[in-house]
């Protein structure tokens, strides 16, 4: 029977981008909280990451267009 392992992965978080997520909701009150939070992992939901060949393809239609 074969061995198997696996690695440890360290993740880095970025401070600065949390402390600045910090220092804009720190005034906020509930009401204004919640919304801010669900308004951010609605717009989440959308964020894609398109491959290469999809860039190019728009890339080079928008060049056809001038």
């Amino acid at each position: 029977m074969g061995e198997t392992s696996t690695t440890t992965i360290n993740g880095t978080s970025n401070r600065a981008a949390m402390k600045e997520t910090d220092a804009k909701t720190e005034n906020l009150e509930a009401d204004d909280l919640i919304f801010y939070h669900s308004l951010r992992t609605e717009l989440d939901v959308l964020k894609k990451n398109p491959s290469s060949k999809t860039i190019h393809q728009i890339l080079n239609y928008s060049k056809s267009l001038r």
